[in-house]
């Protein structure tokens, strides 16, 4: 009895199941000389699923990417328009604050993360692209204000002194400082992967595969001229108060520079989240054919291993009753005794 019990529970269990999902239970059994086909059709989908999965999550990390982006060409851009009126000595304070702040927006921007890591930091995602701005790096024990404030330091009185600034400045930001080597962009200001890995060579991006023949690599990290140039003219903007270089013909080259710096980078982060919405146009072409082939695998799979939910259900109602019919039977021989004969 027992054993007609348990065998019953075991074809209750499988008669729910396909009612419930319209596929055989036991698929591999039923098939025969066809499981071969279901095995593959079944490995299909799980790598399917996989890639779906996947890479609705690469989506998101693009979308955050290209919204962060945006957010820093709209700070960027506020600056370089109240720089027009900077030219003289009147609002360069203010001016001044706008940049500062802009820094911070532009460091924090580039932190945008989701549970695989930072997603601007290049293949070192665990840790924070950029170093804040008034943070000690502990590599080198140096903070991006503070050098920046070295370099500016000493008289800014003529137009020599300004454009001598600028190299400066530049060669800080485009880690050619060979003098201070600790004061390159790359050693102090940014922490993620390096634009030249120990061999000279480009550093590899961070890729992810989206389907069995295709890798998409993340456009943006950090460390991206364009971003070089947003940092090295809204440091300019901050440290310095134009007004108070005396003389015109330096003041104008110390603000031109700096919103030519500021434009430049402008352009290059447009581009940049201009290609991240690219890749994420080609990413949801790719999406879109595995949702299809989705469909057709699970078309096909219902044709090799579907089941009638109508004669389940009926099956499952039959074999209920029969568990019934056992469960009672049991129960009355249980209270049977030979006393009853007696």
């Amino acid at each position: 009895m027992r054993e007609t019990t348990s065998r019953l529970a075991d074809q209750i269990s499988d008669a729910s199941k396909e009612a419930t999902t319209g596929l055989k239970a036991q698929p591999l059994d039923a098939l025969g000389h066809k499981s071969a086909d279901a095995i593959a059709i079944r490995m299909q989908i799980v790598r399917n699923d996989g890639f779906s999965a996947s890479n609705a999550l690469l989506d998101r990390r693009f979308l955050a990417v290209e919204t962060s982006l945006g957010s820093i060409r709209e700070t960027a851009q506020d600056v370089l328009d109240q720089s027009f009126v900077a030219l003289t000595s009147a609002g360069s304070g203010s001016l001044s604050q706008v940049a500062r702040s802009a820094l911070d927006t532009l460091i924090e921007r580039s932190a945008v993360s989701d549970s695989s890591g930072f997603l601007m930091s290049g293949t070192r995602s665990d840790v924070s692209p950029l170093q804040g701005w008034t943070q000690i790096n502990p590599g080198t024990g140096l903070s991006p204000a503070g050098i920046v404030d070295d370099v500016l330091s000493g008289p800014m009185t003529s137009l020599a002194d300004v454009q001598s600034k600028i190299d400066a400045l530049k060669a800080v930001f485009s880690d050619t400082d060979t003098a201070n080597p600790s004061r390159n962009f790359e050693a102090s200001f940014y922490n993620g992967s390096p634009t030249l890995d120990a061999n000279g060579q480009s550093s590899a991006q961070l890729t992810a595969r989206v389907s069995t023949t295709e890798t998409m690599a993340q456009p943006a990290q950090a460390n991206a001229p364009a971003m070089r140039d947003l940092m090295r003219g809204l440091a300019m903007l901050s440290a310095v108060d134009s007004g108070q270089i005396t003389d015109p013909d330096a003041r104008d080259a110390w603000i031109t520079e700096a919103r030519n710096a500021i434009a430049s980078g402008l352009s290059g982060v447009t581009e940049l989240e201009t290609n991240t919405g690219l890749s994420r146009s080609r990413l949801a072409n790719t999406i879109a054919t595995q949702e299809s082939r989705g469909s057709l695998l699970a078309g096909e799979q219902l044709l090799l291993e579907g089941a009638d939910q109508y004669d389940a259900a009926t099956r499952l109602t039959q074999l209920q009753n029969q568990l019934e019919s056992s469960y009672a039977v049991t129960a009355r021989l249980s209270r049977l005794s030979f006393l009853n004969y007696l």
